[in-house]
């Protein structure tokens, strides 16, 4: 019987040690392999400005076609475009303020300063000052674009996604396009005797009661949805 014990105890202290064993001489540093993550997502540098096309009305294009867009703190992009055209502070932009604001943004847009906004500049315009413009039509505004053309609607497509435009930016004027809307003669370039004209008809359709100025409560006014005609 002792024997049999001492067996028993010998084979039983011989799994146990041959179980430990392998525990016991696993080095702390082993290492251990794991499954690949999802790759990280690549920046995308433009996604401040394309993006605020799909997130409502993050923008405010002036009358010209300047964009003004939301930062940290500071006002609202309209108020922020009223406060500089509004030169002498009297709460009111008369039309030498109006005509003086085209020109600054004329000049910009006019790089080489030959007194025309030519093709290469218009092109410059849409894609790197206010490339929302392009971003608008070819993101989530032309949502049910396709759905319209399908119905046979007289407008076409060009004009449904036209509809979706001032739902993601703020403008004044129904203008897809302000800079190359000032090309009159339709040249494909804009004079600056066109792009004044055009800022003079601009303000007398914002001067709808012919004071001679544009208050800021009645050009707020214009953003409001108009009440369904009874």
């Amino acid at each position: 019987m002792r024997i049999l014990t001492s067996l028993a105890a010998v084979s039983i202290a011989a799994v146990l040690a041959a179980g430990l064993a392998p525990v016991a001489a696993a080095p702390a540093s082993a290492e251990i392999d794991t499954l690949p993550g999802p790759p990280a997502p690549e920046p995308d540098h433009d996604r401040g400005r394309r993006g605020a096309a799909a997130n409502g009305p993050q923008m405010f294009l002036s009358p010209f076609g300047e964009p003004f867009r939301p930062t940290p703190g500071g006002p609202a992009p309209f108020d922020a475009w009223f406060d500089r055209v509004d030169a002498n502070h009297d709460g009111a932009i008369d039309k030498v303020e109006f005509r003086a604001d085209a020109l600054r943004f004329f000049k910009q847009l006019d790089a080489n300063g030959d007194g025309v906004i030519d093709g290469f500049e218009l092109s410059a315009y849409e894609h790197k000052i206010a490339p929302e413009l392009i971003a608008i039509y070819e993101g989530p505004a032309t949502r049910g674009v396709e759905e319209h053309a399908r119905a046979g609607g007289r407008r076409g497509a060009a004009d449904a996604r036209q509809r979706g435009a001032p739902e993601r930016i703020q403008r004044l004027l129904a203008e897809a396009e302000p800079v190359s809307g000032a090309d009159l003669d339709l040249d494909g370039k804009v004079s600056e005797a066109e792009w004044i004209i055009a800022a003079d008809r601009r303000f007398d359709l914002l001067d709808t009661g012919k004071t001679g100025r544009l208050t800021r409560e009645a050009l707020k006014a214009r953003f409001q949805p108009k009440k369904p005609a009874r």
